[in-house]
């Protein structure tokens, strides 16, 4: 067997800790080892053309990469390789980086050390691998979108424009999303000449009515999803009212929820007069349509002195959620504008603990705002409590470092978001991961293009989200999903489960352990019940064949023997 090594210098990050020459003259003695090339930038430009002039020169049966993860740059060496002609699964990484180089930088011996090892193993390994073939998965032109937000219309638009069928799955009875209840964004109050201030009906945002009047969408409302089977090309998706349907890819836009604000009863929120600020959103959206004022809940009087409390269920305050919700501070600074517009003599502060704002633009809004005579106390409040004549906000200024009391006729809670109901349970339903917060784990949007579920999450469904990132955000996951639904087929790799049939004792064990529903049961004629894998399903996470009693099952490219040979090199 001949084996052509190469080492990555990765530009000082490995040969400033790394003896090359020394690795390089070591590997060279090992057996099978045919040559070693060494190249401070191998997946450079002209570190690639000296990879591939050097594989189809050698025309080697075997190929070790030594130099970062193969998880950042894997994919630039397999596609090398087939484009020479040779099988990518016919060559091996070994990760001298993140393992050796930068593990042990304090200790270039032992660092040193490591890599032969480690190199030696791979060695072991590759010399037991053979060629794979990529499995072919049939997509159906149809994909399914949960939500229907600005994010979930977005997408089911972008979908739809490229001829593919929509199921747009919504549990509300419309569509819209939060957006349907605003009065107004900020800070695009006046983004033109035309501008109503009517901000959910902007042409920058998708339109229900676009989305309904669709042909290539069809509108599910009042309806969520039960039940998944199936893999990329192949979801059979059951929904509440009974209906099955059958799609290739699914992108979920669920958006978040807003925290509720009576889990802290310190807020007061169970008072008429102490109102969240989509609550306010109601009161504009009313005085717009009544051509009158905004009035309070308890009376119907104007109110003269207004307080918006910020980061309610946020960051931690008061056993709030831990994170910022981004959109709190500039909806709070533009209610406290439109306010002062509105009532030039009322009395409006903002409590504060750090005001934030992804906007370029918002400092200047906040010192607009200031300038209008909003007041901002920074500091958390202590509570919210009402007494004989009227409510009270009490907390210690942070800058003045004085205790306070200010009396208020209507307060204004910033509440912020959280993931919505059903996100666990959805997350299950299609084997999606959750982070620290309870949102959807995002995916880099280097690898959504060989991702092999089919399945994107778009917007606030990721975390909170402003309506403009949102936006943005559909009509990414609407591309990668269109990338995969395209060409009518895809290729995914062969790095998949295989069954011996002469080994399987026929115990089902990893039909019961697969967590992708991969190996099916498969009965022909009056024949004893054989166990399959379904090769598009299977994605390659190997828990069959460390379950399976009778080693009946191998993870190609992870087969016992090459990760015995491996071992027993180590050791």
């Amino acid at each position: 067997m001949r084996i052509l090594v190469f080492i990555c210098g990765c530009q000082g990050r490995i040969e400033d800790v790394l003896d090359l020459d020394a690795l390089s003259s070591f590997t060279s003695s090992i057996e099978d080892v045919e040559e070693v090339r060494i190249d401070r930038y191998l997946c450079g430009r002209d570190g690639i053309k000296l990879f591939k002039d050097e594989v189809e020169r050698l025309n080697p049966d075997r190929v070790i990469i030594a130099g970062c993860s193969p998880r950042l740059h894997g994919e630039i060496f397999k596609k090398a390789l087939e484009e020479v002609g040779m099988n990518p699964h016919l060559a091996e990484h070994v990760n001298i980086r993140e393992q050796c180089a930068w593990a042990h930088f304090d200790d270039p011996e032992g660092a040193n050390r490591k890599a032969k090892k480690l190199i030696e193993m791979g060695l072991a390994k590759v010399r037991l691998k053979r060629p794979l073939e990529k499995v072919q998965v049939e997509m159906k032109p149809q994909a399914l979108v949960v939500g229907g937000g600005v994010a979930g219309m977005e997408a089911a638009l972008n979908l739809s424009s490229s001829g593919f069928k929509v199921y747009l799955v919504e549990r509300e009875k419309e569509l819209g999303g939060r957006v349907k209840r605003l009065s107004q964004t900020f800070p695009t109050v006046g983004c033109g000449i035309c501008c109503m201030h009517n901000c959910p009906e902007c042409e920058l945002t998708p339109q229900v009515e676009e989305v309904l009047s669709d042909e290539n969408i069809e509108v599910l409302t009042s309806t969520t999803v039960e039940g998944v089977e199936g893999y990329i090309g192949n979801y059979h998706v059951t929904l509440t009212n009974g209906r099955a349907i059958d799609v290739s890819t699914v992108i979920i836009a669920t958006g978040t929820q807003t925290f509720d604000p009576s889990r802290i009863p310190e807020y007061g929120y169970s008072l008429p007069d102490v109102i969240t600020s989509l609550e306010l959103e109601e009161l504009y959206l009313k005085a717009r349509q009544d051509g009158g004022d905004i009035r309070r809940p308890s009376d119907g009087a104007i109110p003269k002195r207004v307080n918006f409390i910020q980061c309610v269920g946020s960051r931690g305050i008061k056993g709030g959620n831990p994170y910022c919700s981004i959109v709190c501070c500039i909806y709070a600074v533009g209610h406290a504008r439109e306010l002062k517009m509105r009532y030039p003599d009322c009395e409006v502060t903002v409590h504060y603990i750090d005001l934030r704002s992804p906007y370029r633009g918002f400092e200047e809004y906040y010192k607009e705002a200031r300038d209008m005579g909003v007041r901002f106390v920074r500091g958390e409040i202590d509570h919210i409590e009402e007494r004989e004549d009227g409510i009270y906000v009490t907390g210690v200024d942070q800058d003045t470092r004085e205790p306070y009391e200010m009396k208020s006729d209507l307060v204004v809670l910033s509440v912020g978001q959280e993931p919505t109901d059903g996100t666990r349970e959805l997350a299950d339903l299609f084997n999606l991961e959750l982070d620290q917060d309870g949102f959807f784990m995002e995916k880099n949007l280097r690898y959504l293009r060989d991702d092999v579920s089919g399945v994107y999450v778009a917007g606030a469904a990721h975390g909170p989200r402003n309506i403009r990132y949102s936006v943005a955000d559909g009509k990414i996951m609407a591309e990668a999903a269109i990338e995969r639904i395209a060409p009518g087929r895809i290729e995914l790799e062969g790095v998949i489960s295989r069954i011996d049939d002469e080994l399987c004792i026929r115990c089902a064990t990893c039909f019961e352990v697969c967590p992708y529903g991969a190996v099916s049961i498969v009965r022909e004629n009056e024949k004893e019940p054989r166990l399959v894998v379904i090769e598009g399903a299977c994605r390659g996470c190997g828990i069959c064949t460390a379950e399976c009693p009778a080693c009946a099952i191998q993870l190609e490219d992870f087969r016992d023997e090459q990760i015995m040979a491996s071992v027993e090199v180590a050791i």
